[in-house]
């Protein structure tokens, strides 16, 4: 019985990598979009096409690493809220070493309400992108790798 539950424990938590990959991917976006003279590389304004193409490449190699559709799904969904959450975490950061001069409360505000039509764009690249990586994959016959367990195949005599 331990056995059975440590194997549903590690398998819902399967999508958490990926889904913080898509996070790390968002959350850059927005931090990015908001405050696009601190951010890497220091530019004037934010680039569209940058933006949507960051987010479009990290769903499709996303897609291609993951098991199931399903799993697609579960990981779009969850990496609004970590997306959110690394967006916040970078908007605190020029506060913290001086570069700005604002408080870390309106900073956060700003991420979360500047950052609303990123994450909207986010709901629904998400998943199609993912599922055209798994899509690609299953096409070309590839095998995703699983983070979780290594198979040893029994060497055969």
């Amino acid at each position: 019985m331990p056995r059975d539950r440590a194997a549903r424990f590690l398998r819902a938590l399967q999508p958490l990598p990926l889904a913080a990959f898509l996070g790390l991917a968002l959350g850059y976006v927005v931090f990015n979009s908001v405050f696009p003279n601190v951010s890497f590389p220091a530019s004037g304004e934010t680039s569209g096409i940058l933006a949507i193409g960051i987010l479009v490449l990290a769903s499709f190699l996303a897609g291609l690493v993951t098991v199931d559709v399903r799993l697609v799904v579960f990981q779009s969904f969850l990496a609004i809220p970590i997306g959110i959450a690394v967006a916040s975490a970078l908007a605190i950061s020029p506060v913290l070493t001086g570069y700005v001069e604002v408080g870390s409360d309106e900073l956060v505000g700003f991420v979360l309400r500047l950052g609303i039509p990123i994450y909207l764009l986010a709901l629904p690249v998400f998943p199609v992108l993912g599922l055209a990586g798994l899509f690609l994959r299953e096409h070309l016959g590839l095998r995703a790798s699983s983070f979780w367990k290594r198979r040893v195949e029994p060497q055969r005599k």
